[in-house]
């Protein structure tokens, strides 16, 4: 006899898969990922991430709660910090929560238009080989032979100069 927990509902199916689109988009984890700030088991933590995410979902359904994206992005903050190394000062979990919120939302009621979107968007940036603009800045720089920054400041893309601790 099948377990209960055997086949996962469409609509969490759905809700799964957009939860990693997202993460896909987020700059932050995605650069914490490929300079593996996280250790050498960066990318099993970012997996471990969405599973965390998912729980956190979960929890909050079974309670019939409603997620609020200012918890969320606690979660976020102290995911990044635990696992990564990282504090976040761009408030970019803010969005991560908003956008994560919505398709929560969505898929609970079966609406998986944003998921399908998210896909596409996705699906659409590694077929042009296209990365998080960070990413691809701190791949040149390895490719460069780039090492520690010696320097307090540096200049972005737009002339502005960033300043660095």
């Amino acid at each position: 006899m099948e377990s209960p927990q055997a086949k996962v509902h469409a609509n969490k199916e759905a809700f799964i898969e957009g939860v990693d689109h997202i993460l896909s988009k987020w700059t932050a984890l995605e650069l914490a990922v490929h300079n593996e700030w996280g250790g050498p088991d960066a990318r099993e933590k970012r997996e471990d991430v969405v599973d965390e995410i998912v729980e956190y979902f979960d929890k909050l359904a079974s309670k019939r709660q409603t997620p609020e994206p200012t918890d969320l992005q606690e979660l976020l903050l102290d995911i990044m910090a635990a696992d990564f190394e990282v504090t976040l000062e761009d408030g970019s979990e803010s969005e991560v929560a908003k956008l994560l919120c919505t398709i929560f939302a969505e898929c609970k009621t079966g609406n998986f238009a944003t998921v399908d979107r998210l896909a596409d968007e996705r699906e659409a940036r590694e077929r042009s080989g296209a990365v998080p603009s960070a990413v691809a800045q701190s791949r040149r720089h390895e490719q460069q032979g780039g090492g520690d920054e010696e320097s307090d400041s540096s200049e972005d893309d737009d002339g502005d100069v960033s300043m660095e601790e």
